[in-house]
């Protein structure tokens, strides 16, 4: 209806206004909060549904911040696509659930994100999918993980909480033999390196973490192939996983920084562990960036330009831990990472809460095993609250 016409003032407050028409576009990407799309005519809709043509109806199946970001996030990883997810978790099924059906099989590395091996050991075993585990540290053992059945190879850059260093190399090298596509999650390792570049298939972040950066968004990102990650996607909207334009349009935002601060934190997290480490009443301390670390030279070839924000360390056990927790000023306890300030987390009692307790202990996930995501602090300022802290233990 043209402006001039008369309307009701309730017809005029019900419909929704025209994009208005311009010569120049936002510089910032703008936040589109719609949840469906004015569509012109049945041949446009045809022509989207079938990729003839670009455009979005139901951002349940894609809206211009979620492509922006994608778009963003592959060139990032060196991908021919990415599909955003509303968690990392989400992320994590979509992409295995694209890969997987009952009667297959997964190798994956032991010593993953607690919630990872729930999602393989528990709820994909009920769907008639099988597992075998493999050690991270002796890509070897992945030979006898692999069967014929093996449609995947599950490992992380640097695993959660211990912080061991995937050498890709070898695993690449024995899926590549066995026709098995790589998968790996590198929620820990963004900017350190390329997986793709190194034999994955697939690159799995969890985008609430340290990409996105400010503690403010739930989203995960899947990127690859296109071809693949287009199955993703299917696999994603059928299931409702898809993220939001608000988490979206957040991340985005959050990226802007995201490699100053990669490059901040990880020189803290160096300085922070060597300090840690001296410190008497600190059993252990796994950071890549130290020499004592068992990959550290794995470290210092896949990563030579920093090797995180992240780090592990051991006191005496979960009473020590509880009083270090309870010290302390200013560094918060939050079950999450990659936030600008620095938090702390314990393992067993969230990440990787109700897993096996002996499987745990074999694995080094000890009751007083420590999670520090290091942020943009000043160091000085950081160690004086970890020093008082640690004088209460």
């Amino acid at each position: 209806m043209p402006d001039s016409e008369p309307i009701s003032d309730a017809t005029l407050c019900a419909r929704a206004p025209r994009s208005p028409k311009s010569c120049s576009s936002p510089l910032s990407p703008p936040l589109l909060l719609s949840s469906v799309y004015r569509v012109e005519n049945l041949d446009d809709i045809d022509g989207m549904t079938g990729g003839r043509l670009e455009g979005f109806f139901y951002a349940r199946d894609g809206h211009p911040n979620a492509v922006q970001l994608a778009k963003k996030l592959a060139r990032l990883e060196g991908a021919e696509a990415a599909a955003i997810c509303g968690s990392g978790m989400g992320a994590i099924a979509a992409s295995l659930l694209a890969l997987l059906g009952r009667s297959d099989h997964v190798a994956f590395s032991e010593g993953l994100y607690g919630k990872t091996t729930t999602l393989i050991t528990r709820e994909f075993a009920r769907l008639g999918i099988d597992h075998s585990p493999f050690d991270g540290a002796r890509p070897e053992t992945l030979r006898d993980a692999i069967n014929p059945r093996t449609r995947v190879v599950v490992a992380e850059t640097i695993s959660n909480p211990l912080l061991r260093v995937c050498d890709f190399d070898q695993i690449s090298a024995i899926a590549s033999e066995a026709g098995v596509p790589l998968w790996i999650d590198h929620t820990f390792a963004p900017l350190l390196c390329r997986p793709l570049e190194m034999g994955a298939t697939l690159v799995i972040h969890s985008l609430t973490k340290l990409i996105s950066g400010h503690g403010d968004v739930t989203l995960g990102a899947v990127m690859g192939p296109r071809d693949l990650i287009e199955r993703v996607h299917d696999v994603s909207t059928a299931f409702g996983q898809t993220g939001s334009p608000f988490d979206c349009w957040l991340t985005l935002r959050g990226m802007t920084t995201l490699s100053l601060r990669a490059e901040r934190t990880s020189r803290t997290a160096l300085e922070l562990a060597r300090r840690l480490e001296a410190h008497p009443k600190v059993l252990r301390v796994h950071y890549p960036g130290l020499a004592s670390h068992a990959d550290h030279a794995l470290a210092q070839r896949y990563f030579p330009n920093g090797q995180g924000a992240m780090i592990s360390f051991e006191l005496d056990g979960r009473d020590a831990v509880d009083r270090l927790i309870r010290a302390f000023h200013d560094v918060p306890f939050a079950p999450s990472l990659g936030d600008v300030e620095t938090i702390v987390n314990h393992p067993r009692s969230t990440s990787h809460r109700g897993q096996d307790p002996e499987a745990l202990r074999q694995l080094g996930i000890t009751p007083g095993l420590l999670r520090v995501s290091t942020g943009l602090e000043d160091i000085e300022d950081l160690w004086r609250d970890f020093d008082q802290a640690l004088a209460a233990v």
